[in-house]
């Protein structure tokens, strides 16, 4: 044997699988490799005595799928000359598995206020578990199949997921060990504990970290925070005057910026102030008291200011333990200041009680809310409260945890969906209390093999991902693997504290990292895990890890693991079409091994051949009801065909959220003809961008009447030297563009304004240029030049407040076929590249940090565009005067 322990005998239920039936070495095995059937062998068994460690397969053995095992047999069981490994960089791209899912009614927090999971749509944000915001980049199908259960915690509130829905947890009665938990595995936890003991006190078993304050920009607010908060508490609903105890009287008017009208003295130990500024939030009745949306979704320290004028005026810090307490007879307000409290990542709980004046019963309910004041929490702005706070230890406390209190199957067939977001972790916020909640099993065995029966004395093998937590994923399944196996748990030291196992009969061990690459230099890596490589930031930590970390070792292995990503400027994409030009022929490299499962652009996506080509696993762990259901959908909205294609096909689709239907661009390719448009009114959109980049000037002609359209004429120009540079970086084809007159080149290494500013120049003497709109950074010196030659130019702002209206606009005339661009290949790239980012108030503008590559040209023509439809012409006026501005 390869490793240090046997197995025991694999179950019946693993049978049931596609198995390998005959091995046949990979078409990449180099001359002189030889395949060895011992070492192929000694990882197969290895891998066969682990167990799954989710949903329905939780505890069977890990068997190979056919796919997995010839995987395993090719990297591991071809050897060189010299008996060591002939790949040493294994590439698998595969299509994801099904998501996770909520019921449709669980309540989601957004920078808006809140959405029910049923109500989200693709674009929209929510946040992760450090309360970053993130988008919403794909919605599975609704399905009421799956058994739900219903969560409840330990504050009272309650989430209902799915079976498969997966938890990151802490496990109380098991070391705290931090463990990635489907709903289902919890549930019979739960159940098994409860049976052994049923006579015990009650105890939770699982808790989840509490998240991150919300990150949020500042609000503009009718009032200021600290005052309105105090005036809640202690102000009078029908007039602008709060009440402040008299030894606060200094300290409660220093931290209000407004002019005091009057003040006077209160019955008992008290001050009336009377601040004007209060009128515009005066209410009919103190009953109405709530906190607005817009208080609740203002940015961190604005909510903290409305938190301490909540506490200075109606709440307290006790001596013991600084336990904070704020109490309401309004259940709105209350409620209001429990969600104020979690934005901010402050667990809290409420009781309720009858509401007494001097001991006697007022008929009122009294709701009282506690939480823990630490003292790196500026809970109050008072200083004989704030003293009161208590000293932050060095290890978490219950504060910091959402405690599971039961899981219960819920009866009923509930209709449930699963999202997945942008954030690094896969995690988002859901419930009313906030709680993170996420959205590879062969990856994990591999680690686990490399670790344990590779026979490399200290070996270093690590687990890379975008962050620390998509890492943890993988690392979380391996722990779970070796708890379930005896002879490795008898030789795995966990320390988990550092995301660590170490295998002590040969002192090596396998550990997490994430992308600060910085940190990471001088590793002696015998293997590495990549998982979801399309996820990086940047190329670093990559770099770090497999360029030159693995020289000292004989046979060092890199394995990434990855879903087709959207960005072709990353190292994902880079490592990708290396793979292709393996799988082509078209490069040769034996110590890369190569295994792309992908539908081609020419296969019709909606065929269950080709998901069966394209998903290996498909009737195994990937349901084809869930993906005939996800195509249909797909069929009827293009933004989620773009997501089938990536997440269940496995192609590289430009982007997660494209904007525009490409389908309907290519229906406006109507010819213009530039000498017929010779002295008709234009107006023009200049995007400089750098002098090393792309620069875009687009003309936009004015329909002369009704039945005409709008006519394109782009313009584009980049540097002479560098163009065959860009086309092996960018992977796109400028000196294609140019030899067919799409694109011009300036002499040098940089864009030459001069030659940009004299071929305007011409152009103004062939067009009527009315205006010509720029975007003003960077564009100070052309744009006078532009003046000194007669032009009129307009700086044109790149905020949502002008470029949503023709954003929204060019969309519309797109759908109408009312433009014509004669099919400029650049220009439609450009078009296909746009993503839009999206305000609270649903203007859009397109996002030039992350859209997939160039945009110049259609911020150019969406400027040009604007002027044309406020100005208009002598023939059709302007759309704008017409309706106003289009709001979809």
């Amino acid at each position: 044997m390869r490793f240090l322990f046997s197995c025991s005998t694999l179950g019946k239920e693993a049978a049931k699988l596609r198995k390998l039936k005959r091995y046949k070495p990979t078409k990449f095995m180099a001359e002189g490799s030889r395949y060895d059937k011992e070492a192929a062998d000694a990882a197969v068994t290895f891998i066969n005595c682990l167990k799954h460690t989710k949903g329905e397969w939780y505890g069977m053995p890990f068997e190979l799928i056919d796919w997995q095992e010839q995987i395993v047999r090719d990297i591991f069981g071809i050897l060189k000359p010299n008996g060591y490994r002939q790949f040493n960089t294994a590439y698998i791209e595969i299509p994801k598995k099904q998501g996770k899912q909520l019921a449709l009614d669980t309540p989601i927090p957004t920078p808006d206020g809140w959405k029910r999971m049923g109500e989200l749509k693709q674009g929209d944000v929510v946040f992760d578990e450090n309360g970053s915001p993130c988008h919403v980049l794909a919605l599975s199908e609704i399905d009421d199949t799956e058994q739900a259960y219903r969560l409840t915690f330990g504050d009272g509130s309650s989430i209902i997921a799915g079976a498969r829905h997966l938890w990151k947890v802490q496990v109380i009665n098991n070391g705290r060990k931090e463990r990635l938990l489907q709903t289902q595995q919890m549930y019979e936890a739960f159940s098994a504990y409860r049976k052994r003991h049923k006579d015990a006190p009650f105890r939770s078993i699982y808790r989840i970290p509490v998240a991150g304050a919300l990150k949020l920009p500042d609000a503009k607010l009718p009032v200021d925070p600290y005052l309105y908060g105090y005036w809640l508490g202690n102000g009078c609903a029908t007039r602008p005057e709060i009440t402040i105890r008299t030894c606060d009287v200094a300290g409660v008017l220093k931290r209000i910026p407004y002019e005091v009208s009057s003040l006077w003295k209160n019955v008992g130990d008290s001050v009336v102030v009377r601040i004007p500024v209060l009128k515009s939030v005066l209410l009919k009745s103190h009953h109405s008291k709530h906190i607005p949306s817009e208080y609740l979704r203002a940015s961190e320290n604005q909510r903290w200011e409305l938190l301490q004028g909540l506490m200075d005026s109606d709440g307290c810090i006790g001596k013991l333990k600084a336990q904070s307490i704020y109490v309401s007879t309004e259940k709105q307000l209350a409620l209001d200041v429990r969600e104020l409290l979690w934005s901010l990542g402050i667990k809290n709980s409420m009781t309720e009680s009858p509401s007494q004046r001097c001991g006697k019963p007022t008929g009122k309910t009294l709701y009282t809310i506690r939480f823990t004041s630490f003292a790196d929490l500026p809970t109050s702005g008072l200083a004989r409260k704030l003293c009161r706070r208590k000293e932050t230890g060095s290890s978490p406390t219950r504060s910091n945890y959402h405690y599971i209190h039961s899981i219960e199957p819920v009866k009923e067939r509930i209709p449930m969906r699963c999202i997945q977001v942008s954030s690094p972790s896969r995690q988002y916020l859901a419930g009313t209390s906030m709680v993170p909640t996420h959205n590879s099993e062969l990856a994990a065995a591999i680690a686990l093999y490399l670790t344990c029966g590779d026979f490399e004395h200290g070996g270093e093998v690590y687990g890379c991902a975008s962050d620390r937590q998509q890492a943890s994923i993988v690392f979380d399944v391996a722990v779970d693997m070796v708890e379930q196996c005896p002879a490795l748990k008898s030789r795995i030291k966990p320390m988990l504290s550092q995301k660590r196992l170490v295998y002590k009969p040969l002192g090596s061990f396998y550990q997490v990292l994430s992308a600060e690459a910085y940190t990471k230099h001088g590793l002696n890596v015998h293997g590495v895990v990549f998982d979801e490589l399309h996820a990086q930031p940047n190329r670093d930590l990559y770099d770090v890890m497999l360029h030159g970390s693995g020289d000292a070792r004989k046979q060092p292995l890199f394995f990434l693991i990855t879903t087709a990503g959207t960005d072709r400027n990353s190292i994902c994409w880079e490592v990708h079409q290396k793979a292709e030009d393996i799988l082509q022929g078209r490069k040769i490299d034996p110590t890369f091994y190569p295994v792309i499962y992908s539908a081609s652009d020419t296969d019709d996506w909606t065929s269950e051949k080709v998901w069966r080509k394209v998903n290996p696993s498909l009737g195994i762990t990937v349901d084809i009801e869930k993906l005939r259901v996800a195509c249909e959908n797909a069929k009827q909205n293009p933004a989620e065909e773009n997501l089938f294609r990536q997440l269940r096909l496995n192609q590289w689709v430009k982007q997660s959220l494209r904007w525009m239907q490409m389908d309907k661009w290519d229906k406006c390719a109507f010819p213009v003809d530039a000498e017929k448009l010779r002295g008709r009114t234009c107006y023009g959109g200049l995007d400089l961008s750098s002098t090393t980049d792309i620069t875009a000037f687009v003309l936009v002609f004015l329909p002369l009447d009704e039945s005409d359209k709008y006519q394109i004429l782009p313009f584009f120009w980049i540097p002479e030297e560098n163009i065959d540079q860009r086309v092996r970086r960018d992977h796109v084809p400028y000196d294609v563009w140019e030899r067919q007159g799409f694109l011009y080149t300036t002499e040098g290494n940089v864009v030459h304004y001069g030659f940009i500013e004299t071929f305007i120049e011409e152009l103004g003497m062939k067009y009527n240029i009315k205006e010509i709109a720029f975007d003003r950074w960077g564009a100070i010196q052309m744009t006078q030049n532009l003046e000194a030659l007669g032009f009129t130019v307009v700086p044109f702002g790149q905020g949502f407040k002008d470029m949503s209206p023709p954003t929204k606009e060019l969309m519309k005339l797109t759908l109408e076929e009312r433009i014509a661009h004669g099919g400029n290949p650049v220009l439609r790239w450009m078009m296909d590249n746009i993503y839009v980012k999206t305000d609270p108030a649903g203007n859009i503008k397109p996002d030039k940090e992350k859209s997939t590559e160039r945009i110049d040209g259609a911020v150019a023509l969406i400027m040009a565009l604007d002027r044309a439809l406020r100005h208009g012409g002598e023939n059709i006026g302007s759309v704008y005067d017409e309706r106003g501005l289009l709001i979809l």
